[in-house]
């Protein structure tokens, strides 16, 4: 296939070379000819000579100008085709199901470009895969314990090795809102996603000091039961956002604030206002985060080691806050020294949002 086009793109192109190269030398001679015949200073056997020398010398010219282009012209056109090759053989392997590797070839024309924009696109697919896959395996271990828990629970149950009490009841009961609390943050996880790509959200202004206060006052019998105060430091501001997606982000780092808080220290949870953007920020004592943990943790089904045998956590919560804040223009982070951990996040405003 890449064979017959490239001599089907030299062969036209040789005879669109011979064509003007024969026309060309054709006009001269007929020109030179005349010219020298309209002098009148050679004699009928001069002119003859004249003619026949200058055709030998057009005739060669020609032969070796078709020869070189042609040779010239096959060795460039391959050097265009080749790259066009290259991502027609990866796009085979692709559409196989597998990905291939990236296509080596420099140039800024647009071939170039497009190469550049396909290799782009082989990248993103492969980190999704490994993302797929990571998920997989991960879902996976998430799903068997509380599954196997319950079957064994229930099989004992059913074998008379246990009998049905209110502490077997309860232990049941726990496994069924893990399963039931992990399918509902990979719906909302979902919905997440699809929102990426939508241009619009439904957004309305919101004075974002008040749905702060809102979202700790549920959480306020919480800290009262385990002896925690709240210190709630908050600037006032209109914050054009999607009140049930900042309401879920900012209940999901007060419900980890809750979970990971040390000490008697009050968390403190301030709202400062920027000229450009609104800044949120819970600070609770705790286990260092380490750097390293820093950005993983908002990474899905990352878990915090020091944290796995405290809770039983999905790993999801700070996965969805980031997809919230990402799809809000804003940013998400965290802060760790020493005993002390600050979550974050920041939300444009209006003229920030629409450049």
């Amino acid at each position: 296939m890449f064979k017959s086009l490239l001599v089907r793109l030299t062969s036209l192109n040789i005879l669109m070379i011979t064509l003007s190269i024969l026309i060309s030398s054709f006009a001269i001679y007929q020109t030179a000819c005349i010219l020298v015949d309209s002098i009148g200073n050679l004699n009928e056997n001069r002119q003859s000579q004249f003619e026949w020398i200058l055709f030998q010398y057009l005739f060669v010219f020609s032969f070796l100008t078709i020869i070189i282009g042609s040779v010239l012209h096959f060795y460039l056109t391959k050097s265009l085709i080749n790259p066009i090759r290259k991502l027609i053989l990866s796009t085979k392997k692709l559409k196989e199901g597998e990905i291939p590797e990236s296509v080596n070839y420099e140039s800024n024309n647009e071939i170039g470009e497009l190469v550049n924009h396909y290799n782009e696109l082989l990248h993103r697919l492969k980190e999704n895969n490994q993302l797929r896959r990571k998920m997989v395996t991960d879902l996976s271990h998430e799903v068997r314990t509380p599954i196997q828990n319950l079957n064994g629970y229930l099989y004992a149950i059913k074998n008379g090795d246990i009998e049905q009490n209110e502490v077997v009841m309860e232990s049941l009961f726990n496994e069924s809102e893990r399963l039931k609390h992990l399918i509902e943050q990979l719906d909302q996880l979902k919905e997440w996603d699809l929102a990426k790509h939508n241009v619009i959200l439904d957004k309305s202004t919101v004075e974002i000091s008040n749905l702060i206060r809102r979202c700790v006052s549920i959480f306020q019998w919480k800290f009262d039961q385990v002896h925690i105060s709240i210190d709630l430091k908050l600037d006032e501001d209109l914050i054009e956002l999607q009140e049930e997606g900042i309401q879920q982000v900012i209940n999901n780092l007060l419900d980890n604030a809750y979970r990971y808080h040390e000490g008697s220290d009050p968390v403190q949870i301030h709202g400062k206002k920027h000229e450009d953007y609104y800044e949120f920020s819970i600070i609770s004592k705790g286990q260092p985060i380490a750097p390293t943990d820093q950005e993983e943790i908002f990474k899905r089904f990352y878990r915090l080691n020091q944290h796995e045998k405290k809770i039983n956590s999905t790993g999801l919560g700070l996965a969805i806050a980031k997809e919230i804040i990402s799809n809000h223009k804003g940013n998400i982070g965290v802060y760790s020294s020493k005993q002390e951990n600050t979550f974050w996040f920041t939300l444009p405003k209006r003229k920030t949002m629409s450049t």
